[in-house]
């Protein structure tokens, strides 16, 4: 039987990192994350800082997160895990006793098919939140369990039903969960290392600036590292990938042709126009982003 404490509380977190991701476009820091939630008057802590696996002390039973950091420069991850080649995430246990208090929560969580909350460290401090998550297996011989991601239509169900019928195929909404890390922490290196500002305006608003790459991920060359990427305005970046705006080897940024015979308003002429010829900003970790245009 399930603790409907322990269901309320889930759904609350679920509810209060709908609310995370879409204030903090998806990469929420720790500081927005660490503070917590309410619940019948009670905080409630959503993850621990020190330890991967949480159940706050209001849960009764399996757990409320799992989380993987990304270490800083010059330091090593303390667990490894991986995004597997079945589709699925690979999450190691805490430590190397299977019958600790954080793996038998792991365990618990298998064995009810409860949901909970993923925080995946896109670079130091940063995360993507994926949620519902499930657990589709413990192996106490590997040390190791299987998270898969669910959809969002499981979550609608009552919550005396959640967890209680049979999983359904997950493989799909975790293969889109896996694109959306690939995205976001792609976005985060490139725009960290411009001080996230645009390379061409120096507008400074996270929340309008993308990573563009500069050999597109399509091409087998395009890879999703910094020294492939740019960090442009959502205006620039459209306007670079379809040829409209350039940038050569010695960052110098070309609008085409068609574009420069063209009379408009103020966005064409100054925000357009008025870049054709100016040098861009370059990263603020050259030795991260050696930019070849």
């Amino acid at each position: 039987m399930l603790n409907e404490f322990d269901q309320q509380i889930r759904l609350a977190a679920f509810q209060h990192c709908a609310q995370l991701r879409k204030t903090h476009a998806g990469a929420v820091p720790w500081a927005a994350i660490q503070p917590g939630f309410r619940v019948e008057g009670e905080q409630v802590y959503l993850a621990g800082k020190a330890r991967g696996i949480h159940r706050p002390r209001q849960m009764q039973r399996g757990l409320l997160s799992i989380k993987t950091t990304r270490p800083r420069k010059g330091r090593t991850a303390r667990y490894d895990d991986a995004l597997s080649d079945d589709g699925y995430f690979s999450y190691a246990f805490q430590g190397t006793d299977p019958g600790n208090r954080d793996n038998i929560a792991l365990r618990q969580a298998f064995e009810d098919q409860t949901p909970f909350l993923y925080f995946y460290g896109l670079v130091p401090g940063v995360y993507e939140i994926l949620f519902p998550c499930y657990l589709t297996d413990w192996d106490a011989a590997a040390l190791r369990c299987t998270v898969a991601v669910g959809s969002a239509r499981e979550l609608a169900k009552p919550a005396d039903d959640l967890g209680l019928a049979l999983p359904p195929d997950r493989r799909y909404s975790t293969v889109e969960a896996k694109v959306r890390l690939h995205q976001a922490e792609f976005r985060e290196l490139v725009l960290g290392a411009y001080d996230r500002r645009c390379a061409i305006t120096g507008l400074p608003v996270p929340g309008l600036l993308e990573a563009a790459h500069i050999i597109p991920d399509r091409d087998e060359r395009g890879r999703p590292e910094v020294s492939n990427g740019l960090c442009l305005s959502a205006l620039h970046h459209t306007a670079y990938d379809h040829n409209l705006l350039g940038i050569d080897p010695d960052g110098k940024v070309h609008i085409a042709e068609a574009v420069l015979e063209q009379h408009d308003g103020p966005t064409l002429e100054q925000a357009i126009k008025g870049y054709h010829g100016q040098r861009i900003r370059l990263p603020r970790h050259l030795e991260e982003a050696h930019c070849g245009f």
